[in-house]
């Protein structure tokens, strides 16, 4: 496995592979790989005779200097979870933004609610750097963790609206044994947040079991005995329970589709 921190030798080598007919598989990151993002990497490996993965922690969807700060950076350990899983070449820029940048992505749609009303600009820094990623590694396929379901969403209507050659491919939450979606922010949590952490998910998962019209009263009822929980939102829409919560000082997202009505 190559890898790449230079956006023009990146693209130079899609084009190569390209001319070849061969296809191109894209899995785009921030780093901090772990066993979820294995999984997408072995499934683009099924698909396509290229597999790029990107590295790059994108300051623009970020709404803290702290937050951002603290995201967590796994070089080494990032290039074997890639290699063993099948990637072609780890891309990992130093950066995508010249000084004066002024071009931006932004969806007014999808973005609506949620994640989107309460991390201003955050799905027009990630619309944005997908983008410049696509543009970049000009790919095939895009593989998607569905964990982060709205920016799946986001990333599809601009896909569809920009009309951009790739297709993208959403691929299954992946949980611990617990019901926490596998993510790179529980490797910030402390032992006991991670405690935490696994009753908040339990407490999504019961909640929508009681169907849309009372999934969110019964999660905040039940989060009435999880004080190391803060609960930043919980929302209903197409029939899915959306729910993002702060543990310990760090945020955490998930959604369960609710049964019945």
């Amino acid at each position: 496995m190559k890898v790449m921190t230079k956006p023009a030798k990146m693209q130079k080598a899609s084009s190569v592979w390209s001319q070849r007919g061969q296809t191109i598989a894209f899995v785009p990151t921030m780093g901090a790989l772990h066993e979820a993002h294995a999984a997408l990497i072995r499934q683009a490996a099924k698909m396509a005779d290229r597999v790029v993965v990107s590295a790059y922690v994108n300051p623009t969807q970020f709404n803290s200097k702290a937050d951002f700060g603290a995201y967590p950076k796994r070089k080494v350990a990032d290039m074997k979870i890639a290699a063993q899983a099948g990637a072609d070449v780890l891309f990992r820029p130093h950066d995508l933004y010249a000084k004066d940048a002024s071009t931006w992505v932004e969806e007014v749609d999808r973005s609506r609610g949620r994640c989107g009303a309460r991390r201003k600009g955050h799905f027009r820094g990630v619309a944005t750097v997908v983008v410049k990623l696509l543009s970049i590694v000009r790919p095939d396929w895009m593989l998607l963790g569905e964990k982060d379901g709205q920016q799946c969403d986001v990333l599809e209507r601009v896909v569809r609206d920009l009309y951009l050659p790739v297709q993208i491919v959403r691929f299954r939450t992946l949980r611990e044994k617990d019901g926490l979606p596998i993510s790179s922010r529980n490797q910030r949590l402390s032992r006991v947040g991670r405690e935490w952490a696994g009753r908040w998910a339990e407490a999504v998962r019961k909640a929508a079991l009681q169907g849309s019209r009372s999934a969110v009263s019964t999660l905040r009822r039940l989060l009435r005995g999880c004080p190391g929980v803060r609960l930043e939102y919980a929302e209903v829409a197409g029939g899915i329970l959306w729910v993002a919560a702060w543990v310990g000082g760090v945020r955490l997202i998930d959604h369960r589709k609710c049964r019945g009505k």
